[in-house]
């Protein structure tokens, strides 16, 4: 049996469209911002936790039955629902799904550059249960968010990227590493 041209067609998009998703959520903070576009163009509405949902004294809802909402928290953490058409906006069911937008990375620690006989280092952490040693003796970009001061004082944050390699982990020869080393990158 044979896919028709729409279905082959469609399919072809919603493969590329995830491809590009995978591009751009280099990091937590841009997995995020990836999805929010990626809702506001399904029609979703971007509201913010910090705001009064429903006003119990007046059992008036601010949210309405048939709509499709979200909210970020910190730049990590998305979540979205929609209301059913028929549900009671004073109380009923829901059902949540959740998921995770991190993955294994080394984060920059705020004492950021080292120096160290001639060599420029970046003081990391591992994040999470990474295979690092297939990090080992790549070149690597760098991306996240930063948190600026303005001319103002006033803090913000913002996404970067760089796609160019910058850094390298360097393998050790295996004559410096011990055999529990060695072990536990097998």
């Amino acid at each position: 049996r044979t896919m028709s041209t729409n279905t082959t067609t469609a399919s072809n998009e919603f493969a590329q469209d995830f491809l590009n998703f995978l591009d751009e959520s280099c990091s937590a903070h841009h997995a995020v911002e990836a999805s929010s576009k990626r809702l506001l163009a399904a029609g979703f509405s971007k509201i913010s936790e910090r705001d009064e949902w429903f006003q119990s004294a007046s059992n008036i809802s601010k949210l309405e039955r048939g709509q499709k909402y979200f909210f970020t928290r910190n730049g990590t953490t998305l979540i979205a629902f929609s209301v059913g058409k028929q549900f009671p906006l004073s109380g009923g069911a829901y059902t949540i799904l959740g998921a995770h937008t991190d993955s294994p990375c080394l984060k920059i620690k705020p004492v950021t550059c080292l120096n160290k006989q001639d060599a420029l280092m970046l003081n990391t952490t591992p994040y999470g249960g990474g295979l690092w040693h297939t990090w080992f003796d790549r070149d690597l970009g760098l991306a996240g968010r930063v948190i600026l001061r303005s001319a103002d004082g006033s803090l913000r944050s913002e996404l970067f990227r760089i796609d160019r390699p910058i850094a390298r982990i360097p393998n050790l020869a295996i004559h410096l590493t011990s055999g529990t080393e060695r072990d536990s990158f097998a």
